[in-house]
């Protein structure tokens, strides 16, 4: 944990123009914490920039002022970039490199207990559920109020890092904090509706060309999706409706793994893992970051090539592990 918080509020008073981005392949707590803080400043009277490599997916088009978020970078400057949901600097992929160029201060506002504090400026608690949670402290301590736009953003990502509050993260002021953002307006049906009960066709068939292939070896289960799947289920070029839980779902499965087969010959792997087994530690281990129960890491060459060593990695972190009773 690390709280510059004196520090990120000046920065943030200072600054004119603040760029915010967040991690590749983003899920609902890095879009909900990029428009989120970003409605937020805004409505407070700063110039914002938000972005993330690829631009804004069809699944959180709904959040509010999601025509915001660009692909990149380019031909912007800034005097300030915040990095959302990002537990190094690696995480943002390609928008890292501009915005080393800009040269200014940077803030990190995180929750993932792997982060490596690489920022001017660290706002992280492993203890916070989702990286939106760790917004609603900050605009509490700059007095930043709550409008509907914000709070709709940040509920979202309490939501889905939480699937619904199911997860052993969740404490009593959780569920107080998302009260106060049902108070202002955030619509908790309609978001659990929009993201965790809704699934693409295009997902539902990728499901049927690489279920047949899952395979399940001493409480590790895992899959690969690739290139040649998403095209022969005409499925999209992102997302895979959250496989990796599903696949945890097996009643005799402690850690699941999804091996994602990406355009420029590099394989994105999902981790995931019941309580009392730390598939983090392996994430890192292979060079990259995470929480306890669901880390990631993104590696070089296709699914076959680095399946072997993966898998027994998670394989020894069973043999490290116990299934928790609590």
């Amino acid at each position: 944990m690390q709280f510059d918080w004196d520090q990120a509020s000046a920065l943030l008073g200072n600054a004119h123009h603040i760029i915010l981005v967040t991690h590749t392949q983003p899920d609902g707590d890095a879009f909900g914490s990029l428009l989120g803080l970003g409605s937020a400043l805004a409505t407070s009277g700063k110039n914002v920039t938000l972005a993330v490599e690829d631009g804004m997916t069809d699944r959180f088009r709904f959040l509010p002022n999601a025509h915001w978020v660009r692909p990149n970078l380019e031909g912007v400057t800034g005097d300030l970039v915040i990095i959302l949901d990002c537990s190094d600097e690696r995480r943002p992929g390609k928008l890292m490199a501009p915005i080393k160029a800009l040269n200014v201060p940077t803030i990190n506002l995180d929750h993932h207990r792997t982060n490596t504090l690489f920022c001017t400026a660290n706002l992280v608690d492993a203890d916070w559920v989702s990286t939106t949670e760790g917004i609603l402290e900050w605009l509490d301590r700059l007095g930043i109020p709550l409008t509907f736009e914000v709070a709709q953003c940040l509920l979202c990502g309490l939501v889905t890092d939480t699937l619904c509050f199911r997860t052993d993260s969740v404490k009593a002021d959780t569920l107080g904090k998302a009260q106060r953002l049902i108070d202002a307006g955030a619509t908790l049906n309609y978001l659990v509706q929009k993201t965790l009960s809704t699934v693409q066709t295009g997902v539902i068939r990728l499901w049927s060309q690489v279920m047949p292939t899952v395979q399940i070896e001493d409480h590790v289960i895992w899959v690969k999706v690739t290139l040649a799947a998403r095209q022969a289920a005409n499925a999209p070029e992102r997302g895979d409706g959250d496989l990796v839980g599903m696949l945890l779902q097996a009643e005799d499965a402690y850690i699941a793994a999804i091996f994602r087969e990406l355009q420029d010959g590099k394989t994105d792997i999902s981790f995931r893992a019941v309580p009392g087994f730390d598939v983090a530690s392996v994430a890192m281990r292979l060079g990259g970051g995470g929480h306890t129960l669901a880390a990631g890491v993104t590696l070089d060459g296709v699914p076959d090539d680095v399946e072997g060593r993966v898998i027994a990695a998670l394989k020894e972190a069973v043999q490290l592990g116990a299934p928790s009773v609590a």
